[in-house]
């Protein structure tokens, strides 16, 4: 039952970024999350406020606009205060008309049915192949570096994230 309800949660978060309505995205995100994109490409980012989070949504739909995602594989683990979901997912859409395909990992924390820690690990060669046609017809923002926190969303205090997801297959 649990895992259902959370499937059906992470299915609505893939659909709305799908559709590029990034106010539905955002509601099931805590306001302190933790959010990490691996990787020193344009999307690569460490951020952990809900505007961060919006200018990080932003870009990758003017980056990727129109993206499908398909699930391949999703386990959920624990209870509702401390849900971790753990997803192999295939993106696709296309990037100055041509196809694009590529795959990410993608590991999170829910409590209550908000997410409080998201780790996306894409292949980033593939995403970096995708930004050098893109900078090719003139969009200037896929040479970006990676986002980082802004300066209002943790002060000078030190910032711990947790990455203790279970073992798969455990």
């Amino acid at each position: 039952m649990i895992t259902r309800i959370a499937r059906g949660q992470y299915e609505k978060g893939l659909r709305a970024l799908e559709r590029g309505d990034i106010d539905a995205l955002l509601t099931q995100f805590a306001s302190d999350c933790q959010f990490r994109f691996v990787g020193a490409t344009p999307l690569g980012a460490d951020l952990s406020t809900t505007s961060d989070l919006r200018r990080w949504f932003q870009r990758f739909a003017r980056l990727l606009p129109n993206p499908h995602f398909e699930i391949t594989r999703l386990v959920v683990s624990g209870p509702p205060w401390r849900m971790q979901l753990a997803a192999h997912v295939r993106i696709s859409g296309h990037v100055v008309g041509e196809p694009y395909e590529n795959e990410f990992a993608h590991f999170l924390i829910l409590r209550w049915g908000k997410v409080v820690d998201d780790l996306i690990l894409e292949d980033t060669q593939t995403w970096s192949h995708a930004c050098d046609r893109l900078v090719a017809a003139g969009v200037t923002e896929a040479a970006a570096a990676p986002l980082v926190r802004s300066s209002a969303g943790t002060g000078n205090r030190p910032v711990r994230v947790e990455h203790d997801l279970p073992v798969l297959g455990s």
